[in-house]
This record gives structure tokens, C-alpha cells and sequence, in this order.
């Protein structure tokens, strides 16, 4: 987790604010002009089912269907057909991603700041979640942040200014450890 939040580092990094690794590796950081049309394809691989879901906006469904792999999938998921959309594609802030199949989802950035992730708290903190940093120089001149909430984060000792360690630039000093995975050797290996 940043130190600074994830808005009050694109409100405070002056042009850096498009850089994504202002928001430090904790965040999965994608950031997009204002008016960019993204297109995404998620994939879900296996027999659970993924709800993802997008904070502060929606998205287009415009096609789902079975999910390419190199490992077939289980007999019973096997006669799933593309769909693609017609006409005005539905709008969902969340899709829930069934088993071995895909979904194309597209939106158009805003100036905002929206989580992306899937609802399962453990995928989430798996690192099925991201962060759409969208049009921060255009937030940098429209969005006026109450004065109440810089008073709650400095009551909490929550920094406001800087990058995701609460520094200028790219100097992560301070900042947390992301979470590995560490292999682990041993005689049943």
C-alpha cells in the first residue's frame, strides 16, 4: 500500500503524475489520457468464477466467450461460443467472469482515479487489482480536494504531497515492501 494516496500523488506530482511509477509498485498503476478509449481483455483460466469490478465508472461488455489456453478446459466448459455485441454494448461496473472463459470490457478515461479489481478479497490482495490513474493533468486543474480531507489524512498521519512514498520525484525511500512470493527449496522438491 502507498504511503500517499494514489489521488493525492496525481494532484501533487505536477507532470511526473502520467509517469505510472510516481504511484509505486504497490498500486499496479495504469495511467491514461483523458478522452483514451481502453480496451480490455480479462481472462479467467480456471474453475472460479472472477467478479471484477471498476470503482468511480463503467464499462462496455462488447464480447465474452471461451478463454484461450494451451489447457483445454473441462469437457463441460468446452461448448462455450463467442459473443460479441450489437448495436450499444451494455454498461456493467462489474462483470463476473465465469469459468475458462473471456470478456472484452472498454471504457473511455475520465479525470479520475479508479480501482480496478476482482471482488474475491484473497485475488484482490493476489494482485487482481490495478489502479486507472485517468487524465491526472486534467484533475490537476479541475478537481479542488476539501480542505476536511487533507485535516483527516494529517490527523491520521497520512502524507497528502508526493510521490507513493510521500517524495518528490522517483525517490522511494519510505516506502513499503511489496509482497513476494519466495520459492522455497527443500528435499521434496
Amino acid at each position: 500500500m502507498p504511503n500517499v494516496p494514489t489521488l493525492f500523488t496525481a494532484l501533487s506530482m505536477g507532470s511526473l503524475a502520467m509517469d505510472p511509477r510516481v504511484y509505486g509498485p504497490q498500486t499496479n498503476a495504469v495511467v491514461l489520457k483523458y478522452g483514451d478509449i481502453v480496451e480490455l481483455t480479462i481472462n479467467n483460466f480456471s474453475t472460479l468464477l472472477h467478479p471484477f469490478h471498476r470503482h468511480g465508472g463503467t464499462f462496455q461488455i462488447t464480447e465474452y466467450g471461451p478463454a484461450g489456453s494451451s489447457t483445454p478446459a473441462p469437457e463441460s466448459f468446452q461448448n462455450i461460443t463467442v459473443q460479441k455485441s450489437k448495436g450499444s454494448p451494455m454498461r456493467r461496473d462489474t462483470i463476473s467472469l465465469t469459468e475458462f472463459s473471456y470478456v472484452k470490457v472498454v471504457f473511455q478515461a475520465t479525470a479520475a482515479v479508479n480501482f480496478f479489481h476482482c471482488h474475491n478479497s484473497i485475488h484482490s490482495a493476489m494482485g487482481m487489482d490495478m489502479v486507472f490513474i485517468e487524465g491526472p493533468d486534467v484533475l490537476q486543474k479541475t478537481l479542488q480536494i476539501p480542505n476536511a480531507m487533507y485535516e483527516m489524512c494529517h490527523k491520521q498521519g497520512i502524507p497528502t504531497i508526493g510521490n507513493a512514498a510521500g517524495n518528490i520525484g522517483f525517490d522511494f525511500t519510505g516506502l513499503p515492501n511489496v509482497p513476494t512470493i519466495v520459492k522455497q527449496t527443500g528435499d521434496n522438491q
